[in-house]
């Protein structure tokens, strides 16, 4: 999560484009297990796999790149 753009307060996401995994850790408990998700208001946010906590973002920036989590162990 970072806070870019004209307004200092914008909270960006980087996402996965096909799996919807979310870079980077969660803000409470630190752990890399995040997942997109969607409002009822169509507002983007984060949910975090490890501990539940939520947050809403400004704006979503889409990574090209593998399925899944790509910290993920290749079991090929």
């Amino acid at each position: 999560m970072t806070r870019v753009g004209a307004i200092a307060d914008e909270i960006v996401i980087q996402v996965f484009r096909i799996s919807g995994y979310v870079k980077g850790p969660c803000s409470k408990c630190g752990k890399e297990e995040r997942g997109l998700v969607m409002f009822d208001d169509y507002a983007l946010g984060w949910e975090c796999l490890g501990c539940g906590e939520i947050g809403r973002v400004d704006r979503v920036d889409w990574i090209e790149g593998p399925e899944g989590n790509p910290r993920a162990p290749d079991l090929e």
